[in-house]
């Protein structure tokens, strides 16, 4: 029995052990991200001219969905985008232009010559991002490959979400070696992209592995970029040998619609700070840096609007916590 005691003892000991480790780890990619961040956040200075701290060209928005793209655009425009601009089907333009003022809307997507009024748009967006409330119309889904191959040509950052997603799954070819894309599945879309693009399944509610996210972004490409959302964050990179970075603080339980549209608008503006600070600056890959942050945010927006709302908590209540949330957490400006 004495024996046995000693023994349990040992194993309860180096369980312990190993949780210690697993946290201190945790915190110093934390504390290291951290950093980075505010390293690459522009500063608010009186001689800056407006677009400059991020021009953000968002394309969904159809008749069954117009939350999607408000919440992304005003996401975004919390985060510290100066200009978002919604690409969206006829439809949905005027339920979006009248939930706020701040997005600049273009009824644009569904039309026949939809490619030719979004072209002189393009030089004038730091960030694309393609997908909420986008649908999945065939003939929308031929303007966002047309799209696609725009970007590409220009180098066009990309963030791909929700139904642009869907689009991938059916055509992964169009991204494959893009020069520098995000993507942003949930469960349910990763498990759709996993089996496009490596022919595996993983059921949605399985316990995803890194190393699966990992083999997706090498196949796509070594400036694709994943990050996966789920009970952790996982972020990689389509280069091999390179780390896996999480975000692992809580949120809550409470899973309404709309955060990962809260989620993908910050991202984009996020990124594009990155790369304008460069590598230099940050010392990691301005996209790595990117997602993290963002998800950092949304994740501590889940937690801090949960306590006020709890079960009844709604993306609306989210987007009013991103101010406070970046002031805590990120914030380098101090008001004078």
């Amino acid at each position: 029995m004495a024996a046995f005691g000693i023994c349990t003892f040992l194993c309860r000991l180096r369980v312990r052990f190993s949780s210690i480790s697993t946290m201190s780890m945790s915190s110093t990619v934390d504390e290291r991200m951290l950093k980075g961040i505010k390293k690459v956040i522009p500063n608010l200075i009186d001689t800056k001219y407006k677009g400059q701290d991020g021009r953000i060209g968002i394309f969904g928005g159809s008749i069954e969905y117009t939350g999607a793209p408000y919440f992304a655009a005003m996401s975004a425009l919390r985060t510290g985008a100066d200009l978002v601009h919604i690409f969206c089907a006829k439809d949905a333009s005027i339920p979006i232009k009248s939930f706020s003022p701040e997005p600049i809307v273009h009824p644009v997507l569904d039309q026949q010559d939809a490619i030719k009024q979004i072209k002189p748009w393009l030089d004038r967006l730091h960030v694309i991002l393609i997908g909420p409330g986008l649908g999945r119309d065939e003939k929308i889904f031929e303007t966002i490959v047309d799209l696609v191959t725009i970007c590409r040509e220009t180098r066009k950052p990309l963030v791909i979400d929700a139904d642009g997603l869907f689009l991938i799954c059916q055509k992964p070819e169009i991204i494959k070696n893009y020069p520098g894309v995000i993507l942003t599945p949930n469960a349910m879309e990763f498990s759709r992209l996993i089996k496009a693009v490596l022919d595996k399944s993983v059921p949605p509610a399985s316990v995803v592995k890194n190393s699966d996210v990992k083999h997706v972004a090498e196949a796509l490409g070594k400036n694709v970029i994943i990050l996966h959302k789920g009970a952790k964050d996982v972020i990689v990179d389509g280069h091999k040998n390179t780390e896996t970075v999480s975000c692992n603080m809580a949120g809550s339980g409470r899973r309404c619609g709309g955060q990962g549209d809260l989620l993908s608008g910050s991202l984009a503006v996020f990124w594009w700070w990155a790369n304008s600070a460069g590598t230099s600056e940050c010392a990691l890959s301005p996209s790595i840096v990117a997602c993290y942050a963002a998800s950092r945010l949304i994740r501590e927006c889940n937690q801090t609007a949960f306590k006020i709302k709890q079960r009844g908590m709604l993306a609306s209540d989210m987007l009013e916590q991103i101010q406070p949330v970046f002031k805590e957490v990120f914030e380098t400006y101090s008001p004078k």
